[in-house]
């Protein structure tokens, strides 16, 4: 029992503090589920799918027409796998399935600098943190500008609730979510702040 406990607390401390996170991306039929993910540079994309789609990357072009012309770029064999950090550079990668890319099956890896955040210069806070949904966020040494945005994903990597920022300090009602890990990005236009959230409910 007590072995159960002490690993409960260090997954929990690993998923909270500041290492990088890995995203999933599934299938529903023909479909990547998410289809569409933000991330910001380090992290990595692991690819669990049926055995009958593979991942190919393309370019956008050939994104546009449902085509499967690769591009030198990423690619795993059907059933998925991993796409390290080292393989997803700064900007966006588009991808398909190559059997099923004239059928629409195919998706999008937005993949954010953080290059220009130090963390002694950008920081998000969010107090309480876990909470039981109710977030206050104080943003410091961050540039504010009409395109800011906040944007929360859950542990699939799915976009679940997305909002402006106008102010440094602000509060956020996600009481309605189910209890859980999400990540939280702030963006700017030029910058990301990342952070990890926990719901008790």
């Amino acid at each position: 029992m007590k072995t159960k406990i002490l690993l409960s607390a260090l997954l929990s401390f690993f998923v909270l503090s500041g290492y990088s996170t890995l995203w999933t991306v599934t299938n529903t039929n023909f479909v990547f589920t998410p289809d569409s993910i933000a991330i910001v540079e380090g992290d990595s994309v692991m690819f669990t799918l049926e055995n009958t789609h593979n991942v190919v990357e393309v370019s956008h072009s050939t994104w546009l027409v449902n085509g499967n012309t690769p591009m030198p770029g990423f690619s795993l064999p059907f059933g998925g796998g991993l796409l390290h950090s080292s393989q997803l550079t700064v900007g966006m990668h588009y991808y398909v399935c190559g059997p099923h890319a004239s059928g629409g099956m195919k998706g999008i890896i937005n993949v954010q600098n953080t290059s220009g955040i130090s963390e002694n210069q950008s920081v998000i806070s969010v107090y309480p943190n876990p909470s039981s949904g109710m977030f206050q966020f104080e943003l410091s040494g961050f540039q504010l500008n009409k395109s800011n945005s906040l944007h929360i994903y859950n542990l699939q990597g799915a976009k679940i609730y997305e909002s402006a920022v106008n102010n440094e300090k602000f509060n956020v009602d996600l009481s309605t979510l189910s209890g859980g890990i999400y990540f939280v990005k702030i963006f700017n236009g030029e910058a990301i702040l990342s952070k990890k959230i926990m719901i008790q409910n």
